[in-house]
């Protein structure tokens, strides 16, 4: 049987690679149009334009590989029903699922290796492809300005005026340190600048005020030139981390974010409760689409192809409206998170097993 398996698969791969190279070729020149002016004001040399599509094609791979699994493994179906092997392989013994095995494996296959992709690679290849481009757009884009960041388990807060995203160094920073468990002042630490060396903080010409349990100043506040702060463990890393975009923040950070944020507000946590979801449900579309283009491909040869990719395409473009759909009550604390990401995917996946019983 594994000549059967590889002559299906070589069947099936040549129209897919086909279709995932032109929807990969498209978006890559759409978007070259809407770049180019920016590349050319900038003089960005080649080798930087092509490794920013490099990173660029992690971003869209979720969404064009679903509708390029569909059309392919439509289209090879759709051939070898119009040229009667399915029905010589069936009349040699091989039944209907054992002649779609190779196609359900190969997109389990890939639907693993999308989650691995939406949850890890996009998330970090999006924010660097933003970045490239804010920085072309705007050179001053290597310093992150007017950052918030507070750590609930210290119950410590900083003001950040800038931050450099080349040596990490902050400028004009408010360190407010209050009590474990209450919202009085311990002290509070204002420099015009803050480096990062050897796991430690060196604040820079600034003052430091004390407080008393009461919360009273104890004394003026104290002149330095520099200061060590060993208790500071905040890193420059983390800052920027859990002060950037949230779409840019892979799975693991979302959840670690979550976890060390007991105090989160309940529309943050839902945001990222259900894009967590979403991540994980939104690969297994690759399976889900398969699954649906079977029995379209089987069924729909003597109506010709054009039906079958109709059908499939209105089924296609129908799950991704329920996906913007779930995502929007998510995000609007509507529904849980887990039903907002995984609805449309549980959903769609019983049709096409459905469909896939029905085949005779």
């Amino acid at each position: 049987m594994r000549i059967l398996d590889r002559y299906l698969l070589r069947t099936f791969m040549m129209p897919w690679l086909s279709c995932l190279l032109g929807f990969t070729f498209l978006f890559v020149i759409i978007d070259l149009v809407d770049r180019l002016d920016t590349f050319l004001e900038n003089n960005v040399p080649a080798l930087q334009i092509a490794f920013y599509y490099l990173n660029f094609v992690p971003t869209i791979w979720i969404y064009i590989a679903p509708i390029t699994l569909l059309l392919g493994l439509l289209y090879a179906l759709y051939q070898l029903t119009r040229s009667n092997e399915i029905i010589a392989m069936r009349a040699s013994g091989v039944s209907l699922y054992r002649v779609l095995s190779p196609f359900i494996v190969l997109g389990i296959l890939i639907s693993l290796s999308s989650l691995y992709v939406s949850t890890s690679v996009a998330p970090k290849s999006e924010g660097w492809t933003d970045q490239f481009i804010e920085r072309l757009k705007n050179p001053e884009s290597q310093e992150l300005h007017d950052l918030r960041f507070r750590d609930p388990g210290s119950n410590r807060s900083w003001v950040i005026d800038r931050l450099d995203l080349d040596t990490h160094d902050v400028m004009d920073v408010t360190v407010m340190q209050r009590r474990p468990g209450e919202d009085t002042l311990e002290f509070v630490l204002a420099a015009e600048r803050a480096v990062w060396m050897d796991s430690y903080w060196f604040f820079h010409n600034g003052t430091f005020q004390s407080y008393s349990v009461d919360g009273y100043k104890k004394g003026p506040p104290q002149d330095f030139n520099v200061r060590p702060m060993m208790k500071l463990d905040e890193s420059p890393d983390r800052i920027i981390r859990e002060t950037m975009n949230f779409d840019y923040m892979s799975s693991k950070e979302m959840k670690d974010y979550l976890a060390n944020r007991s105090s989160v507000s309940e529309k943050t946590r839902a945001n990222l409760e259900t894009q967590i979801q979403l991540r994980l449900a939104q690969p297994w579309l690759c399976l889900v689409t398969m699954l649906m283009a079977v029995p379209f491909g089987t069924q729909t040869a003597r109506k010709g192809v054009f039906v079958g990719i109709s059908l499939c395409l209105v089924l296609f473009f129908t799950l991704f409206f329920m996906m913007s759909l779930f995502k929007a009550l998510g995000l609007g604390m509507m529904i849980p998170p887990f039903w907002a990401g995984w609805t449309p995917t549980i959903l769609f996946g019983i049709i096409g097993m459905w469909l896939l019983r029905k085949l005779r």
